[in-house]
C-alpha cells in the first residue's frame, strides 16, 4: 500500500515537473519570440536609419558635385567670353559695365576695386544712332564756333589766325614743361629702389626689435620729406620758367597723379612686409618687378595691382582717332573762352560795372561753364584715357560711368571721375573706416571732400597764380552737403540746374578775378596780394 502510494507521488512530481518545463519552455519560447520582434524591430530601424543616411550622404555629394560642375562650367564660360570681349574690341556685358567692386575676404572689410575687361560708357553708346545725334551735335557747334571766329577775326584785325592766339598764350614756354615733367617723372621712377631697399632688408631684422623699428620709421620719415620736397621743387620751377596756364596745369595735374601713384604703390606693397613673420609657415614676400611698377606709373589708374587685365593686341587706329579728338576738344575749349568769355569779362578792371550786371554774367556764364566742364570730362576722361589705355592694352576702361544721369550727388560724385574716385575710396575713405576712425561713415566721407577739394584749390592757385578759394567752397561746403540733400532732393533737373549755375560761379568769379589781376592795381602788402582777390576792392577806385 505504502508503495503503491509512494508510486503516485512520484508520478504525479514527475507530471508537475513536466508540467513546469513546458510552461517554462513555453516562457522561454514567448520571451524568445518578443526579443526576436523586438531585435527584428531595432534592427529594421537601424538599417532604415542607415539606408536614409545614406542616401541624404549621396543625394549632397550629388549635390556638391554637381555644384562644382555647373561652377566650373560657368567659370569656364566667363572666361571664354571674357577673352572674346577683348578680341572683339572689348565689348563688355552689361552686368559688367558698371560692376567696380568686390567683396574683400577680410571679415568686416569694405569691397575692394575690381578690375575687368570693358570698353568706356561712351564707346559703347556712340554705336547706337540716338546717341551719336549728341556727339554729331557736338561736332557741329564746334564748326559753327570755328566760322563765328573766322569772321571775327577778318572783322577785327584783318588775320585767320583761327583760335590760336589762346592756344599759344595758353601753352606758353611749353618745352620748359616738358623738362619740369620730365624731371618729375624720374623722380617718380627712383622711389622703386628705396622702397625695395626698405622691403628686403628690414625682413634680415628680428621681429620687434629696436633696430627695425628704427628702420621703419627712418624711411617713412624719408618718404614724407621725399613727398614734400616733391611739391616744392616743381612748383619753384614752374614758377621761374614763367609757364603758360595750360603748361601749369599739366604739370600740377601730373605732379598730383605722380603723388597719387607712388603713395598707392607704397601703400599697396608695403603691408605684405609689414605683416610678414618669419617662423609662419607662409613664404618669405616678394615685390613687383620694376616692369610692374613702370607699367603701373603709365597705366591710366590710380589703384595698384600686379597685374591688370590686358588686351591682346593694340588697334593704332584707336589711338589715333582718340589723340585727334583730344587736338579738336582743345580747340573746342578755346574757342569757348574766345567767343563767350574773353569779351565778356576782359573790361573788368577798366570801368565801373554794376553788381546787377555781375549777377546777369554769373548766369550767362552757365552755358560756357557747362560747356567747357563737358567738353573738359570727354578730353580727359575719355579721349586721353583711352588713348593711353589703347596703347598700354589696359582692358579695364572704366574711367566714368553714366553721371550725367545722375539723380543725387552722393551718385554723381561716384560716377563723375571713377579714376580718382577709386584711390580716394581705396586709400582714404576705406583706411578712415576701417583703420584710423572704424565705422564712421560720416567723418570717413568729410575726409575725402576735404582731401578732394584741398587738391583742387592748389592746383587752380598755382596754375592761375592768386588764391580764390570758390572751389574749395563749392566743392567740400556745398557739395558734402548736396550729398545729403539729395536724399530728399531725387532729381535729373536738380542735378543739371546746379551744374550748371555751380560751374558759371566758377567761371564768372575766377574770370573776373584773373582780369582784375591783369587790369588793378595789387594790394601794398605782398602776402595780402597773393591771398585777398583783387576783384573784391577793384571796383572801389571807380565809386571813389
Amino acid at each position: 500500500m505504502g508503495t503503491a502510494t509512494e508510486t503516485a507521488n512520484n508520478v504525479r512530481i514527475s507530471e508537475e515537473n513536466k508540467t513546469n518545463v513546458a510552461n517554462g519552455f513555453h516562457e522561454k519560447v514567448v520571451n524568445g519570440n518578443a526579443f526576436a520582434d523586438t531585435l527584428r524591430e531595432t534592427t529594421t530601424d537601424e538599417l532604415r536609419k542607415s539606408v536614409q543616411e545614406k542616401k541624404e550622404n549621396a543625394m549632397e555629394q550629388i549635390s556638391n558635385r554637381m555644384n562644382d560642375i555647373i561652377s566650373g562650367a560657368l567659370q569656364e564660360f566667363e572666361t571664354s567670353l571674357r577673352e572674346d570681349i577683348s578680341k572683339r574690341g572689348l565689348r563688355s556685358p552689361n552686368m559688367d559695365k558698371c560692376r567696380d567692386k568686390r567683396q574683400s575676404d577680410k571679415k568686416g572689410a569694405l569691397p575692394d576695386k575690381e578690375f575687368l575687361p570693358r570698353s568706356s560708357l561712351l564707346n559703347d553708346l556712340f554705336e547706337i544712332t540716338h546717341i551719336r545725334t549728341v556727339y554729331n551735335l557736338f561736332m557741329v557747334t564746334l564748326i559753327l564756333f570755328f566760322l563765328n571766329t573766322v569772321a571775327y577775326d577778318i572783322m577785327e584785325s584783318g588775320t585767320l589766325v583761327f583760335g590760336t592766339v589762346t592756344i599759344r598764350i595758353a601753352f606758353a614756354n611749353f618745352p620748359s614743361c616738358l623738362y619740369v615733367w620730365s624731371l618729375m617723372q624720374l623722380s617718380t621712377l627712383s622711389v622703386y629702389v628705396p622702397f625695395n631697399l626698405w622691403s628686403y632688408q628690414r625682413l634680415q631684422f628680428s621681429p620687434r626689435s629696436l633696430i627695425r623699428k628704427c628702420w621703419d620709421y627712418g624711411w617713412l620719415t624719408t618718404l614724407i620729406i621725399y613727398n614734400v620736397l616733391f611739391i616744392i621743387f616743381p612748383i619753384r620751377l614752374m614758377l621761374n620758367e614763367n609757364l603758360g596756364v595750360a603748361c601749369k596745369l599739366i604739370v600740377l595735374l601730373e605732379q598730383m597723379r605722380m603723388v597719387m601713384k607712388s603713395y598707392a604703390f607704397v601703400r599697396s606693397v608695403a603691408p605684405r612686409f609689414i605683416s610678414y613673420k618669419p617662423h609662419s609657415d607662409v613664404s618669405q614676400p616678394s615685390g613687383p618687378g620694376f616692369s610692374q611698377y613702370l607699367y603701373f606709373l603709365f597705366a591710366p589708374t590710380l589703384v595698384y595691382r600686379d597685374k591688370y587685365p590686358r588686351t591682346n593686341t593694340i588697334r593704332w587706329i584707336v589711338v589715333i582717332k582718340n589723340f585727334i579728338e583730344v587736338g579738336l576738344v582743345i580747340f573746342y575749349l578755346a574757342f569757348i573762352l574766345e567767343r563767350l568769355v574773353r569779351p565778356v569779362y576782359k573790361i573788368f578792371g577798366t570801368q565801373y560795372i554794376e553788381p546787377k550786371s555781375i549777377v546777369k554774367n554769373i548766369i550767362e556764364a552757365s552755358i560756357p561753364g557747362i560747356l567747357f566742364f563737358v567738353s573738359g570730362n570727354y578730353l580727359l576722361l575719355h579721349a586721353w584715357m583711352n588713348a593711353w589705355a589703347e596703347m598700354l592694352r589696359f582692358a579695364d576702361r572704366l574711367f566714368y560711368k553714366d553721371w550725367w544721369n545722375s539723380t543725387s550727388y552722393r551718385a554723381y560724385y561716384r560716377s563723375w571721375n571713377v579714376v580718382v574716385h577709386d584711390w580716394l575710396y581705396t586709400y582714404i575713405y576705406k583706411d578712415m573706416y576701417e583703420i584710423v576712425v572704424p565705422r564712421n561713415r560720416s567723418l570717413a566721407a568729410f575726409t575725402v571732400f576735404f582731401v578732394s577739394a584741398a587738391f583742387h584749390e592748389y592746383v587752380l592757385a598755382f596754375a592761375f597764380r592768386f588764391f580764390y578759394p570758390m572751389m574749395f567752397v563749392l566743392f567740400a561746403g556745398f557739395g558734402f552737403l548736396f550729398t545729403f540733400v539729395g536724399k530728399i532732393a531725387t532729381s535729373n533737373v536738380f542735378m543739371w540746374l546746379t551744374f550748371c549755375i555751380g560751374n558759371g560761379i566758377l567761371f564768372s568769379t575766377y574770370s573776373m578775378e584773373y582780369y582784375a589781376r591783369i587790369n588793378c592795381p595789387p594790394y601794398s602788402n605782398y602776402y595780402l596780394d597773393l591771398f585777398a582777390p583783387r576783384s573784391w576792392n577793384c571796383q572801389a577806385q571807380f565809386v571813389a
